[in-house]
């Protein structure tokens, strides 16, 4: 079955065409929302990894500091919030062990 496709730019009417034979304007919506989600896919990614490359953590960022004390307050402190995270977490799993 032919599909006759109006093309939006031009008005010329197409046959079973992606893109216009006059203008080449892209006529298919499939194709349209594969180019438009692949553009916002990459987009996503570029923004996260600016992210990623502009706010490093507070333990990446002075985990090898040039000072010594510096060093050893951070993996300190990182230390003394995984054992925080952990009890929370072991508060949690017993909470919910205890309501199933």
């Amino acid at each position: 079955m032919a599909s006759h496709i109006k093309c939006p730019n031009c008005g010329l009417y197409n046959t079973n065409k992606e893109y216009c034979t006059n203008c080449n304007t892209l006529l298919s919506y499939k194709k349209r929302r594969e180019l438009a989600n692949k553009k916002a896919e990459k987009e996503r990614r570029e923004r996260e990894r600016i992210q990623k490359e502009a706010s490093p953590s507070f333990y990446n960022k002075y985990k090898d500091h040039r000072y010594l004390i510096v060093r050893v307050f951070v993996r300190v402190f990182h230390s003394i919030w995984m054992g925080f995270i952990a009890i929370g977490m072991f508060i949690a799993w017993v909470f919910s062990a205890i309501a199933a």
